[in-house]
């Protein structure tokens, strides 16, 4: 087995698929602040292998928020081949498990987010009335977020409330928050209301047992028809 890190980031589209990069060649990269120890090694049937690391933050007044790398373990586990043959077919089959680096520099994190046009849209099949708002990571940490649509008229009455989806971005990151409502179980009568979206931009931190981010909260007022259908959204505030 051989031990070497790479880069890693969160693919496009915010599922928190991941990509990764070789070491070193991303913006908020810290593979080469990280020394490990052995760098390879054999280990027999149900048998154990420490590995240390150290990680030496550079001393650069410049660096600020978070920084990422994976360290990789890796293992050619199998070979087929059948080099008798004129022609012939071969497989490597090659496992390797990563350990995620999430390192934040004290004192200099941002965890903040930008929520803007926002849309409501009713469609007749399904009888579903949809939710979207562009999210993007304004901060300087990589960002979970997850969050809740509340749908309520002037007296505070809840006609409807629902999750997004859940999100994953690094500093600069975009992608879409989404969530639903079904109208046919459950119509919103015309009328004026106001749509209240609150966004936990710390959801990592509370799975981690790590305490609590910011909450963002944004509010807009729309108008819904006689059949249901979206006549006005107003802007975010």
């Amino acid at each position: 087995m051989r031990v070497y890190p790479e880069d890693w980031f969160y693919a496009s589209g915010g599922d928190g698929s991941k990509s990764f990069a070789p070491a070193a060649t991303t913006d908020r990269s810290c593979s080469s602040w990280i020394s490990f120890s052995p760098a390879e090694f054999s280990i027999p049937p149900k048998g154990e292998q420490r590995v240390s690391y150290k990680v030496n933050v550079p001393q650069d007044n410049g660096l600020e928020g978070g920084y990422y790398a994976v360290l990789f373990f890796e293992s050619k586990v199998g070979e087929l081949a059948r080099p008798e043959q004129e022609a012939g077919a071969g497989l490597n089959l090659v496992v390797r498990l990563g350990a995620l680096f999430y390192i934040e520099i004290n004192g200099t994190v941002k965890r903040t987010a930008v929520i803007d046009n926002l849309s409501l849209k009713k469609e007749p099949s399904p009888d579903r009335l949809f939710i979207e708002a562009d999210f993007r990571n304004s901060g300087n940490v990589d960002i979970t977020a997850s969050g809740t649509f509340h749908i309520m008229d002037r007296e505070g009455l809840v006609y409807a409330r629902g999750e997004f989806n859940t999100l994953y971005a690094f500093p600069g990151d975009a992608a879409e928050l989404s969530g639903s409502w079904d109208t046919r179980k459950n119509p919103i009568p015309k009328g004026n209301y106001d749509v209240v979206l609150t966004i936990d931009l710390g959801r990592a931190l509370s799975e981690a047992g790590l305490g609590r981010g910011p909450i963002l909260t944004k509010e807009a007022a729309i108008e819904i028809g006689d059949k249901g259908e979206i006549l006005r959204v107003g802007a975010l505030e």
